[in-house]
């Protein structure tokens, strides 16, 4: 019997490299108790800078983490 497989990619907005990095971290240790596979995950820093004086005015990063899971 051929089992399916459900795949499903969460995306986070984090205020620091730390938080984005303990996010990862919870997804990877949360993956036995949960029942799912993490497949793939990434962080990518983004920063907003004013047109005029080219300040910073956001900064964060992007988590993504993709997990699948065998759906019966």
């Amino acid at each position: 019997m051929n089992k399916q497989l459900k795949i499903e990619t969460l995306t986070f907005k984090v205020d620091s490299e730390q938080l984005a990095m303990d996010t990862i971290e919870e997804y990877k240790n949360n993956q036995n108790i949960e029942g799912y596979t993490l497949t793939k995950y990434n962080t990518t820093y983004k920063c907003k800078k004013d047109r005029k004086t080219g300040d910073i005015v956001d900064e964060y990063w992007l988590v993504s983490v993709t997990k699948e899971y065998e759906v019966m």
